[in-house]
């Protein structure tokens, strides 16, 4: 597992609004978009805002296995004014401040796009001008539930997601995807509210406390 302190400023105030992704929403978009043959091997993924700890890019790797072109500001390398020679889809989740930068941006570069966003979307009117204004090329992925959300938790300086989920609906924009609806509905996986912890390297956490309800004496003489 990578050292590298991706989350390192995480406890800075600046990065309070930082979500992540889980595992469990990046494994049920990955199998969605294969399923509906969205993805398929021989495209070129475009993931701006990631890295290898990412756990869309992971689920992409594992489930789907083509090619990654991941990029972000920690490389050196800024969304606004890079692009790839090659690729075929955006695929992230960007930061959810700025919308209207970012829709410009991606309306510039006039590639497929699926980025995740929480409904604060249609109070940004520059941003729902876009939806209106190309309404033919927009699709929408919606979960049944509200999503959950890897956070920074100061008192325990640690990374992780809750059982309740966000106090705000996320959907998945999609532009110039080929679904089968405007509305798709994104259905439960039963993994949404299970709990992920991280530390700040990004390295999955694991409970090893004995449970002390399932301790059997024998187990020590075998």
């Amino acid at each position: 597992m990578s050292n590298k302190n991706v989350y390192r400023d995480m406890g800075k105030s600046v990065f309070s609004d930082e979500c992540y992704t889980t595992r469990a929403e990046s494994d049920k978009i990955t199998n969605y978009l294969i399923d509906n043959k969205t993805l398929k091997l021989g495209m070129k993924v475009w993931m701006p805002f990631d890295n290898e700890l990412s756990n869309i890019y992971k689920s992409l790797k594992k489930e789907w296995g083509g090619t990654i072109i991941l990029t972000n500001l920690e490389m050196g390398i800024n969304f606004y004014d890079y692009e790839p020679n090659e690729y075929d889809i955006i695929i992230s989740n960007p930061p959810f401040k700025n919308r209207t930068s970012l829709m410009k941006r991606l309306h510039d570069l006039n590639k497929p796009f699926i980025i995740l966003q929480a409904t604060q979307f249609f109070n940004n009117q520059f941003a729902v001008n876009y939806l209106c204004n190309f309404s033919e090329d927009y699709q929408f992925i919606l979960p049944r539930s509200r999503m959950n959300f890897i956070t920074y938790n100061p008192e325990r300086d640690i990374l992780c997601s809750s059982k309740n989920g966000a106090a705000f609906y996320s959907f998945w924009l999609c532009y110039k995807i080929k679904l089968k609806q405007t509305f798709n509905s994104l259905i439960d996986s039963g993994k949404e509210r299970d709990v992920e912890e991280y530390d700040k390297q990004g390295n999955v956490i694991i409970d090893n406390h004995m449970n002390i309800f399932n301790y059997n004496e024998d187990d020590e003489h075998e």
